[in-house]
């Protein structure tokens, strides 16, 4: 299987350590505007040393025959890359979000429901061993029914390159991290969103520019639960951890919540309090492979990926407009 990278930004790695596990998978192209950033990390990853770059990534696409694309650049580039990709036929793990405007993302869903490609997306949280068992408690009935899901993920701004300042380049806050929040709080709940209202803003960080520092989103599930999910660019350079992620959901007959650096699972019931071990996950990468070669469908399917995206993107527009928007029920890409 040949594998070409169109940037070299964000999650990367979790592919280039499926790569290894694959170990018949060969990287064949990589396109990144950022030299500087491609020769260190071709330098630090033995399977990027044979591989064919390029400084713009049309030439990658247009003189490289592939048969799975990790697209991780600039967020607002991603749309044009990944419609070329799908009319090629091209499998796609795809950074977050899939494109930063409704419009592109109802023109990419038209394109790739008439494609023969797959998608995935670097949606890791799904993939991290404490939501993967966050999910399972859930999903058991331990809590009963979710009747309220607070998240947090708060990150240090620290040196961001200048793409990072643009609303059109980035995308904003809400989507480009905000969307990890809320597509794990679909995902572990097993629920829908039905309503979203969300406040963002810039107070005194102006080497931020465009993006704002903090965002709080407020939702309702399908069941009718609550949803708080508070983002943020405000942790500080000397905290201990880059970013502080929490959550918590609250059912009918229990508790169960994680944050940073815990090592175990807090399940509190009437009859007992529990601390639970993470569970094992597999890598993102290594599982949308094996789909592909005819294996189950992976966690983060092609659906998850444009909902997600577009709750994330109407998340946005509600703080925007300062304003409470109705979603409508998901419907697959592919019938």
């Amino acid at each position: 299987m040949k594998l070409a990278f169109i940037g070299l930004k964000g999650h990367v790695g979790t592919v280039l350590a499926g790569v290894k596990l694959l170990g018949d998978v060969e990287v064949v192209a990589v396109a990144e505007e950022n030299l500087v950033l491609m020769a260190s990390l071709i330098k630090k990853d033995p399977g990027l040393a044979k591989a064919q770059t390029y400084e713009q990534w049309r030439h990658l696409v247009e003189h490289t025959t592939m048969d799975v694309c990790c697209v991780a650049g600039e967020s607002g580039q991603r749309f044009e890359q990944l419609l070329l990709l799908i009319e090629r036929g091209v499998h796609v793990v795809s950074e977050k979000p899939l494109v930063t405007t409704l419009a592109d993302l109802e023109r990419l869903r038209n394109a790739f429901a008439k494609s023969k490609s797959q998608l995935t997306m670097l949606l890791e949280l799904r993939h991290q061993p404490k939501n993967a068992r966050m999910r399972e408690i859930i999903q058991s009935g331990a809590i009963g029914e979710v009747c309220q899901v607070t998240t947090q993920k708060s990150y240090k701004w620290g040196e961001r390159a200048e793409w990072f300042g643009s609303r059109a380049r980035l995308g904003g806050t809400i989507p480009y991290i905000g969307i990890h929040s809320l597509d794990t709080i679909r995902w572990v709940t097993g629920l829908d969103f039905l309503h979203l209202a969300a406040i963002h803003g810039k107070i005194g960080r102006p080497e931020m520019g465009e993006t704002e520092c903090h965002a709080s989103v407020l939702a309702e599930l399908s069941n009718g639960a609550s949803v708080t999910a508070r983002i943020d660019y405000l942790r500080p350079a000397k905290a201990g951890t880059h970013s502080d992620d929490r959550l918590r959901v609250a059912g009918t007959k229990g508790i169960v919540e994680v944050n940073e650096g815990d090592e175990t699972i807090s399940l509190m019931t009437a009859e007992k309090t529990e601390h639970i071990p993470f569970g094992e996950t597999n890598n993102l990468f290594v599982e949308f492979v094996k789909f592909l070669r005819g294996g189950e469908v992976p966690c983060i399917t092609a659906d998850d990926c444009f909902r997600s995206t577009e709750i994330a993107l109407r998340a946005r527009e509600a703080a925007d407009e300062t304003k409470m928007v109705a979603l409508t029920p998901m419907h697959p890409v592919r019938g």
